[in-house]
């Protein structure tokens, strides 16, 4: 009986999502109508950090530039580093010896942010700035930088778009563009987010002045912020008051893992990332257990869907006939889910591809992310290969 119980609750779980996939939308739709239009901005500034990867930063400076919009391009980048190799307006050193409360990728953009605060307080710069902060492997789309200039929002995230570079890497990515949908359309927009896109994210300049990325005054002390800074920022400017956050369905063009070691390399440092805000206590409980939550509910509903489908063929697990309808129409649920956040972010073609490929891609980033639970915490932020 408890057996029969957990296994109809994992098959029946398209329902939420499919739910989530609805709901987020007329949420997104209410939220962009409520936040209304931005005032005048006088200049985005678009921010990548990286470590060396100069060729991918100077191709996504060029593409943003070539919009038409007010941008200042910064790339932040580590003592050692050729300040030459970049196409940036201000490249922005971070001193060997800077320390804060967090490191890594999370350390260079809390020194530029305090570069930046320190440059409005002597009159440098104008505070009528938004930030566009970016990776060095992905370019928001100008629908995006539009929407950062027009919705009068505290912090603008976007819609992932993976770029088809590799078949793996993109049957791995789809997963993203479905998190999109049935996850971050509907938890950011309203106000309670999950997940953040350090990929593409726009904060407004009264966040970016005010809002650090330091552990000390939102959750447990003594702790560093080594990976996932992303959500954590997200989660901090909400809590601290900033609630007016925007899921866009404008595109943010990433590039895929090139291959599974660097696939498994990016989630090992995502769920350790997610995991030590979690067990250590670096946001507030509401945020963790919701993080949490959205971690158990994606690996039961695989392990137990999958293990049913055993179970239920031999005969351990059944059900009333009355109830096999809906199970079916659960499942065509979940690969409309699926196709059409796919779809929506990549296209029609994709949206099939992904439909079809459903079960290879939850199976691989299950893999994936056991894989990585298994391995143990990097305790430092790896970097992957970009192109």
């Amino acid at each position: 009986m408890v057996l029969d119980a957990l296994v109809l609750a994992a098959w029946v779980s398209p329902i939420y999502y499919f739910s989530s996939l609805v709901g987020g939308e007329i949420a997104r739709r209410i939220r962009r109508k409520r936040l209304g239009r931005r005032g005048k901005v006088e200049k985005i500034i678009f921010q990548i950090p990286t470590v060396g990867n100069a060729e991918t930063t100077n191709r996504a400076f060029r593409v943003v530039k070539s919009y038409g919009f007010p941008v200042e391009t910064w790339v932040v980048i580590e003592e050692g580093d050729d300040p030459s190799r970049y196409e940036a307006d201000r490249v922005v050193v971070v001193p060997r010896d800077f320390q804060c409360e967090c490191l890594y990728k999370a350390r260079a953009l809390e020194y530029a942010r305090r570069l930046r605060k320190d440059m409005v307080e002597r009159g440098e710069l104008s505070p009528n700035y938004v930030l566009l902060q970016g990776d060095d492997d992905s370019i928001p789309s100008r629908e995006f930088v539009e929407e950062c200039l027009s919705v009068d929002a505290d912090i603008v995230i976007g819609t992932i778009t993976p770029r088809p570079v590799t078949v793996l890497g993109t049957l791995i990515d789809y997963e993203r563009s479905v998190a999109c949908g049935t996850q971050c359309n509907l938890f950011t927009n309203i106000s309670s987010p999950i997940w953040g896109h350090g990929e593409a994210m726009c904060i407004s300049s009264r966040i970016d002045l005010s809002v650090s990325y330091d552990v000390s005054d939102i959750g447990r002390r003594g702790q560093k912020l080594i990976s996932s800074e992303d959500l954590f920022y997200l989660h901090k400017a909400v809590h601290k008051g900033f609630k007016r956050v925007y899921n866009s369905t404008a595109k943010v063009y990433i590039t895929p893992p090139l291959s599974f070691r660097d696939a498994f390399k990016q989630r090992r440092r995502w769920m350790w990332g997610h995991l030590r805000i979690v067990l250590y206590g670096l946001l507030p409980l509401s945020s963790r257990l919701r993080i949490l939550a959205v971690w158990i509910l994606g690996l039961y509903t695989y392990t137990v869907s999958t293990l049913g489908i055993f179970l239920h063929h031999f005969g351990i697990v059944k059900f009333p006939d009355y109830l096999y309808p809906l199970l079916w129409a659960t499942l065509i649920m979940w690969l409309l889910v699926r196709g059409v956040s796919i779809g929506r972010a990549m296209g029609w073609k994709h949206g099939v591809l992904g439909t079809v490929a459903s079960y290879i891609t939850v199976t691989l980033n299950f893999i994936l992310h056991v894989a990585a639970l298994l391995k143990g915490d990097p305790k430092k932020f790896e970097v992957i290969k970009k192109a």
